[in-house]
């Protein structure tokens, strides 16, 4: 985005077209509504946040506030409005954080070494969730399994819930990975070959602990509050049996597009986001967040050691 500051400036809201598709009676579709932007209004006058999600009326409805809140505080750099831009996944996101139609992408860390990697997203800040900071992944197996170190998981299948999940996929294999453990995706355990370890993607954290709990799999790896908040019952039948490291629990990425300018007012609005009560409200909407700080190993050692842990997971 490219500062305009001759343009006219005015705010509008957004919430119309959510109202109106929640009293109407039309079936739910997999493509995004489509937000009301004046017809007037240009690229520059738009501030834009981009979020990859199957659910795009629900991210819309919970980040419009935020993106609102923002866009309100930066008239004087021309904008005028927000916008939410929902795509199914990092690729498309990713081509449009390189043009410019997206200015900034709130993902894990995962999701944001990709637009990093892909896209040239510049991070500026840790997102906290929840009042979460830093988060890892736990692997569990089930309480009456002879699985007692990381080394018995050679030859056996092993759960994780989705191939883009930063807890569910990335952290737990880079973790087997240094273990120095082989993994390769398998739909059954009589297919692993004994030096090394299998994986399905089960769709789910739900779907993680029950292929556990009902034997389909000798382990699993869930984001260590999901695994804590488990019903007693269920965790009562597991055993931890290692944590990941940690890493940021969410990153802000910015367009390559967006002026350094700019860039530093959303850095420092963010920032100080958290200590009013519309601040706050903004936040919750987007993923729960809680509050935004600096990242603590700096922006670019922060996307470095994401490199090196992420390094040998496909």
């Amino acid at each position: 985005m490219t500062i305009n500051k001759s343009k006219t400036l005015f705010v509008m809201a957004l919430g119309t077209a959510l109202l109106v598709a929640a009293c109407g009676n039309a079936k739910p579709t997999s493509e995004a509504p489509t937000p009301l932007v004046n017809a007037n209004l240009s690229q520059e006058q738009l501030l834009t946040i981009g979020v990859v999600s199957d659910d795009p009326a629900g991210t819309i409805e919970g980040f419009q506030p935020f993106v609102d809140y923002l866009a309100k505080q930066l008239s004087d750099f021309g904008i005028a409005q927000g916008k939410v831009v929902v795509t199914p996944d990092f690729d498309a996101m990713n081509e449009k954080l390189r043009s410019g139609e997206v200015d900034l992408f709130y993902e894990t860390a995962s999701g944001a070494l990709n637009a990093f990697e892909n896209a040239a997203a510049i991070p500026a800040l840790r997102g906290w969730r929840k009042d979460i900071g830093e988060y890892h992944s736990t692997i569990f197996v089930r309480k009456d399994s002879s699985i007692t170190s990381i080394d018995d998981l050679r030859g056996k299948l092993i759960a994780f819930a989705e191939p883009d999940s930063t807890s569910g996929y990335f952290l737990p294999k880079a973790f087997l990975i240094a273990s120095n453990l082989s993994l390769s995706e398998h739909s059954a355990a009589s297919t692993i070959p004994s030096g090394e370890v299998g994986y399905v993607i089960t769709g789910s954290d739900e779907n993680v602990v029950s292929s556990v709990l009902l034997g389909k799999s000798v382990g699993g790896a869930l984001e260590y509050d999901v695994y804590d908040g488990l019903k007693q019952e269920d965790k009562d039948q597991l055993r931890v049996l290692a944590q990941t490291q940690d890493v940021p629990r969410s990153i802000m990425m910015v367009s390559p597009k967006m002026d350094a300018p700019l860039r530093e007012r959303i850095i420092s609005i963010l920032k100080v986001a958290d200590q009013s009560e519309d601040g706050k409200a903004a936040l919750k909407g987007a993923k729960k967040t809680t509050k935004f700080d600096d990242l603590p190993l700096g922006p670019e050692q922060t996307m470095l050691f994401l490199q090196d842990l992420f390094a040998a997971v496909q």
